[in-house]
């Protein structure tokens, strides 16, 4: 079939997520290509197969008439894409987000605890033409943040499995200040982080230490998104408000009327929250995880050891500190080092993976 003169080039898009940087990466894409969004989503784990098979029709219906392929993170859902690419001689782009590339059994986190998950997620960065991570900790780091025995501090996917040799172009996430900025007063000593609650991120994303420092600090009011009807706990302390799942344009409201932002994480890529945050004039308080010192900088704090002792130390030291101004800090180094622009890059790989 002959392609109308002027038509944009296809381009088969799956994704297991559509949430901001997802739909994000996505309105960019259409700027050059006809994009097919396949939406990989099983209602539970036992679908997994069925949404598979989903997937293989819409592959074998949409790839063979595009240029190329990209899938957000790797998983179940790039297995098939990575793998009829390679048979049918086009390529595919993995964009690595974080829980694709490390390995913590202590918290049952990242796609190589738990298997098929681990082999299959290996499988796609070695059939993938070419893998975008979002930031270089995610192809090779050492974690020290928490020291668990059954963790290895090596830690990316090349630091688990040095053989995975496929060229990769590192391209972090791009913020806009006019979504995200501050035009309201803020409330003195208040804190705030975004987490979806389960009972896994409860220790990954940090909220026990949260919990710890609400006690310790009763003069602060701690703030948590995300919060879900089936998360139990054992006792809430009172200055802590818990907030279900906020819509994405409500968030800078949310932000703008806090101090802090805290993303006290045992592992994360590339969060986008403490972006939005710091664009809000917020003054990150994070730990030094893949990402978090390059989003942080000099414009707020950073726990190098998940220890409360250390933290509630780092939060004196927050409390006293010049925040009008490290607040204004954080919102001018988001703005020169992640502005919209820099995903633009993004589609440049993309449009460069093409075949003239």
């Amino acid at each position: 079939m002959v392609k109308p003169a002027g038509a944009r080039p296809k381009l088969v898009y799956c994704t297991p997520v559509l949430v901001s940087f997802a739909a994000n990466d996505i309105k960019l894409l259409g700027e050059r290509f006809d994009v097919k969004v396949f939406h990989f989503k099983p209602r539970r784990k036992w679908h997994t197969p069925f949404t598979l098979l989903h997937q293989l029709f819409f592959l074998l219906r949409h790839l063979p008439s595009s240029s190329v392929a990209v899938c957000q993170f790797a998983g179940y859902h790039s297995l098939l894409p990575a793998l009829l690419g390679r048979l049918m001689g086009k390529p595919v782009l993995l964009v690595l987000g974080g829980t694709d590339c490390v390995k913590f059994p202590s918290i049952g986190y990242g796609n190589f605890t738990r298997w098929p998950l681990g082999p299959i997620t290996k499988w796609s960065l070695q059939l993938a033409a070419h893998l975008a991570p979002v930031d270089e900790a995610l192809v090779e780091s050492r974690h020290t943040y928490t020291s668990d025995p059954q963790d290895s501090p090596a830690q990316g996917y090349r630091g688990l499995f040095p053989q995975i040799r496929t060229p990769y172009t590192v391209i972090a996430y791009g913020y806009d200040p006019a979504r995200f900025r501050c035009d309201v007063d803020k409330q003195p000593m208040s804190f705030i982080t975004a987490a979806q609650m389960n009972a896994p991120n409860f220790h990954r994303k940090g909220i026990d230490l949260i919990f710890e420092m609400a006690d310790r600090f009763p003069q602060c009011t701690f703030t948590i998104l995300g919060n879900t009807p089936a998360m139990k706990y054992d006792r809430v302390p009172p200055n802590v408000e818990l907030h279900g799942f906020i819509p994405y344009g409500e968030l800078p409201a949310f932000y703008a009327r806090h101090r802090f932002y805290l993303q006290l994480s045992i592992w994360e890529g590339f969060p986008s929250a403490p972006c939005e945050a710091m664009l809000c004039e917020c003054v990150p308080i994070a730990s030094t995880v893949a990402a978090l010192p390059e989003i942080v900088g000099d414009s707020g704090f950073l726990l190098e050891r998940k220890d409360p002792e250390s933290l509630q130390q780092l939060i004196e030291l927050a409390l006293a500190a010049d925040l009008e101004a490290m607040g204004h800090n954080a919102r001018q180094r988001i703005m020169d080092k992640f502005p919209p622009s820099e995903r633009r890059k993004f589609l440049a790989l993309v449009e460069g993976m093409v075949k003239k």
